[in-house]
């Protein structure tokens, strides 16, 4: 067992750990699941695109009962990304004297659920929810793609003859030195299942104890592109404007030069 209740289950090969933690919930009634691969082949992000899930990358879903009811975590998508963010930071400065941690790369928060360190993706997360199992109850599955260490030519190369929306690099390349996959998978896991238990306990704007940040005032402090202008793909159609932050229950506020708009739904691409 893991930190933070956790039982873990590892593949050195399957399709996704997301699809894999819906099949096992059913035989770990209750519990919180960590299901981890070596490598995906059918490794997935928003909108069912396609994650590149090579060896030498930390492919982990965090299946989540929940404990409160489903709309207290309409937030675990962004609370993830924050607790992954956390990770990061205590990755990339590990070792460094406190001095020189100001020089670490930075990593930020592409809203909702990306992180990214010089503008390029290391990091997707895709959350998913089943609810209303009589045998498991609610369930929500985060799953977590950290590119770590691996050939970056893996990830310059079309997909399906389509190139990356968004231009990726992997956690050592932005580095500048070898990352372990097990360190990543061990303290991004622990960190996104404390920020679960944070959502849980103080709600997405709650104050945490011990004087630190709420998640919504992480997600200010890390938010990408902020000044800069955007287009928000939306159900509604395309919104063109300056993203100005958030709003309270982290919804991106994008400024038209009239009015700003709050996005809850759809996808962020360049203006």
């Amino acid at each position: 067992m893991l930190s933070h209740a956790m039982r873990r289950i590892h593949f050195e090969l399957t399709d996704s750990t997301n699809t894999q933690a819906r099949l096992l919930a059913a035989s770990y009634p209750g519990e919180r699941l960590l299901v981890t691969a070596a490598e995906q082949t059918a490794g997935r992000g928003r909108l069912g695109r396609q994650w590149v899930s090579p060896r030498g990358g930390a492919w982990l879903t965090i299946a989540w009962p929940m404990r409160l009811a489903p709309a207290a975590y309409r937030a675990a998508s962004l609370a993830a990304v924050v607790g992954v963010r956390r990770a990061l930071v205590e990755l990339l400065t590990r070792g460094m004297p406190a001095e020189a941690t100001g020089f670490a790369p930075r990593p930020l928060i592409k809203w909702p659920n990306d992180l990214l360190i010089d503008d390029a993706k290391v990091v997707g997360i895709l959350c998913e929810q089943s609810l209303g199992s009589v045998s498991n109850g609610n369930i929500i599955y985060v799953g977590i793609g950290v590119n770590v260490a691996f050939d970056q030519s893996l990830l310059d190369e079309p997909i399906g003859g389509e190139k990356l929306r968004q231009r990726a690099t992997t956690l050592s390349n932005a580095a500048g030195r070898v990352i372990a996959v097990d360190d990543v998978i061990e303290l991004v896991s622990a960190e996104a299942a404390a920020a679960l238990e944070q959502l849980e306990a103080r709600g997405f704007a709650g104050a945490a104890p011990a004087g630190r940040p709420s998640l919504l005032d992480e997600l200010r402090e890390s938010l990408a592109y902020v000044g800069s202008k955007r287009t928000w793909l939306s159900p509604r159609g395309e919104i063109n404007g300056v993203i100005v932050g958030v709003d309270d229950d982290g919804r991106l506020l994008l400024d038209d030069g009239q009015s700003v708009t709050a996005c809850d739904a759809g996808e962020l691409s360049g203006a």
